[in-house]
């Protein structure tokens, strides 16, 4: 048994989430993370998978994505991201993004070694748009928290929070690359309907120099 208790055996679990995620930028020249967080500090355990579904809203695009996560250890696992951003902007068209993250669990609320006071993990992330004007690259880390409150019925509600910092890359066309640090954090709510079906929702807050 690992430290979730589920089997060796490799499993995908099939989740339908739905999420509503407003995008605060805070400078003028930031493009902003495309794909928000989503993602609590607990990790799916080893073997297991994922399947999401996602919309984000923000204050200047839309975004339509959907994710794989996989479990590589009781404490690792991975995420790859790919969907469509609109901008909203005159005569913009969505456009591709592709995003790649990944998470280590450093503390577990349900260690069986005694009870922690919280999830907390590190972890690293890629994001790719190309939008008309240009390829915004964001290569950055995080720190995600997150402690799970369970009901009567044995549903569970996680509040979840992260903190990123990244380099962000704006290759403009016709014009010189820009190239910033940016900090931006998360704030979530992950919520069970099913033992195979989860919702979160999300604000962010993004462009923080």
């Amino acid at each position: 048994m690992n430290k979730k208790g589920f089997s060796k055996y490799y499993k995908m679990l099939v989740v339908a989430l739905l999420v509503i995620s407003p995008t605060s930028v805070l400078a003028d020249d930031a493009a902003g993370l495309a794909t928000g967080n989503l993602s609590t500090a607990d990790v799916c355990g080893f073997g297991v998978g994922y399947v999401g579904g996602f919309a984000g809203l923000g204050d200047d695009a839309t975004t339509i994505f959907g994710s794989i996560t996989y479990g590589f250890s009781d404490y690792t696992d991975g995420r790859i991201k790919f969907g469509f951003s609109d901008r909203d902007a005159p005569n913009a068209d969505p456009v591709i993004l592709i995003g790649i993250d990944f998470k280590y669990e450093f503390m577990d609320y349900y260690d069986k070694n005694g009870s922690q006071p919280m999830d907390m993990a590190l972890g690293g992330f890629f994001e790719y748009v190309n939008y008309e004007y240009g390829a915004v690259w964001e290569f950055g880390g995080n720190y995600i928290a997150s402690i799970p409150y369970r009901f009567a019925s044995g549903r569970k509600l996680i509040p979840y929070g992260r903190a990123n910092l990244r380099l962000e890359q704006i290759s403009i066309d016709n014009a010189d690359n820009k190239s910033d640090f940016r900090f931006g954090m998360n704030l979530g709510v992950k919520y069970e309907l099913t033992t195979e079906m989860n919702v979160y929702g999300e604000l962010q807050f993004d462009g923080i120099t």
